[in-house]
């Protein structure tokens, strides 16, 4: 009778330290935190009634990651018809992107986060402050992390713009390192 207590007391106590492992990230990934290049790039239809015109977007930009899933960050577009005409391009000098972690799961590095983007508003670090912002997009994205955190690669799955028809859009993000830190 005592060695089943005892071993059955062990095997909660492998399971609880299991479970705690896990819920800090245990051997997983962590979410990435720190400063983040940004770049985008993919095409919208842009519709009116039954008649749409394909727009290409590129954008650029840098942000800042918490730990705690969030992130917030500018970057500027170039959106023009596809293919281009005579007409050159819009030019987007300051969007205001704010990201959250919606699902994550550590074991492979994969989640959905909620995008919004404003025009106006400020960033603190990975915090929004919206005085004067004006939301411009709302969506989704799911994410993958690789390269040890320092890479995230997302696609838009889902997004919300007046007039929008089809969508295909890429976020490539990278870890930003001084010099003196890069190899």
């Amino acid at each position: 009778m005592h060695t089943r207590r005892t071993t059955f007391l062990g095997a909660v106590a492998i399971s609880f330290a299991a479970n705690a492992q896990a819920m800090a990230g245990g051997s997983g990934l962590a979410l990435p935190v720190g400063n983040f290049s940004l770049t985008a790039q993919g095409t919208e239809a842009s519709c009116s009634g039954t008649s749409c015109v394909t727009l290409g977007i590129i954008e650029a930009g840098a942000e800042v990651r918490d730990g705690m899933g969030n992130a917030c960050g500018t970057h500027a577009a170039v959106v023009n018809t596809v293919p281009p005409g005579a007409s050159p391009p819009t030019v987007v000098p300051s969007v205001t992107a704010v990201l959250k972690v919606i699902h994550y799961d550590s074991a492979s590095g994969t989640g959905d986060e909620s995008l919004n983007e404003y025009s106006g508003g400020t960033c603190n670090g990975a915090n929004f402050n919206n005085t004067g912002a004006t939301q411009l997009v709302s969506g989704t994205l799911h994410f993958v992390i690789s390269n040890g955190g320092n890479r995230i690669d997302s696609v838009v799955t889902a997004l919300n713009i007046a007039g929008l028809g089809g969508f295909s859009l890429s976020f490539t993000e990278l870890q930003q390192q001084s010099r003196s830190n890069a190899q």
